[in-house]
């Protein structure tokens, strides 16, 4: 990459006057949050653990790919009845799991290195902004992996 090139990802500090406004992305830029929105996104971490109320927990953690810059988010899935429509997104999401069909048995050991989609949003948390999954993307089929097969294509694989 060309010095110019990198020199335009860096923000710019500007000068900004005494009635100038303020906009979340340049707040959530100024701390380093990807802006709200949808990105790709690869499992780089993934612990089976549990929660402060002691129930089952994945603690997940997620590199979004944001117009070539990375960013890590950590999501935590509960796993309780309550969460199931989460849980099933998430799968859905990675394309471990059929949408509308049931799945016998969670496959925890394809979740490390998996690609799927997710939504994010940005909250508080102690008077500071965090990025937070608000949801899993699912049917999102240039996500997948791909792999070449014997004809030298590249189909996808789920």
């Amino acid at each position: 990459m060309a010095k110019e090139d990198k020199k335009k990802n860096v923000s710019e500090e500007m000068e900004m006057d005494w009635d100038s406004g303020l906009s979340v992305e340049e707040e959530a830029a100024a701390i380093n949050l990807p802006p709200v929105g949808e990105y790709n996104f690869e499992v780089v971490e993934f612990e089976k653990t549990y929660s402060k109320s002691n129930k089952p927990m994945a603690k997940v953690n997620l590199k979004l790919d944001c117009d070539g810059q990375s960013f890590r988010v950590y999501d935590y899935l509960v796993l309780t009845s309550n969460m199931a429509w989460k849980l099933a997104t998430f799968f859905e999401s990675l394309g471990l799991k059929e949408k509308g069909k049931d799945l016998a048995r969670m496959p925890w050991e394809k979740v490390l290195g998996a690609h799927g989609r997710v939504k994010i949003k940005h909250e508080l948390y102690n008077d500071e902004p965090r990025v937070k999954v608000d949801k899993y993307v699912v049917g999102i089929a240039a996500t997948a992996k791909k792999k070449p097969d014997d004809d030298g294509d590249m189909p996808f694989e789920l």
